[in-house]
């Protein structure tokens, strides 16, 4: 799985937070008591995509590594959105971007390298705010949109 094809998997989690979910399934609804329709919306989207992930492995349609990347990289979002929502006790899942270390340089013209001097909360080329990392196997960093574009 390429990067184009999670950022693509990231533009659909923007639509499917923008449709309502029907008939969410018993699991994501257990995994998400407590929370709005925005972030139970979102839990619901990581699902399909766990779902969706299993069936490729299954099916041969992505190698072992890809698959890893790709669990741990959901894994990762979704800790942090709902870390973000722990601390702030909003509905809202803002527009991330996971991404690996060689990935950095899709969205930073330097890659890793802009991150230097950089701390959490920062923002870097003005349109994405540095929210922090995350070791899942490889180290994983996580990039709010600013919408400065």
């Amino acid at each position: 799985m390429t990067v184009n094809a999670n950022s693509t998997r990231i533009t659909l989690a923007l639509f499917f937070l923008l449709v309502p979910s029907v008939g969410a399934s018993p699991l994501a609804l257990v995994q998400s008591s407590g929370y709005g329709p925005e972030v139970k919306s979102f839990l619901e989207y990581v699902k399909h995509e766990e779902v969706e992930l299993e069936f490729q492995i299954k099916h041969n349609e992505i190698s072992r590594k890809d698959y890893g990347r790709s669990k741990n990289r959901l894994e990762v979002h979704r800790e942090a959105v709902l870390s973000r929502v722990k601390r702030t006790g909003e509905d809202f899942v803002p527009e991330y971007n996971v991404l690996a270390a060689p990935e950095v340089g899709d969205i930073l013209p330097n890659g890793v390298d802009d991150l230097k001097g950089h701390r959490p909360g920062d923002v870097i080329d003005g349109k994405w705010k540095y929210v922090g990392t995350a070791l899942r196997v490889e180290k994983f960093y996580i990039f709010e949109r600013t919408g400065q574009d």
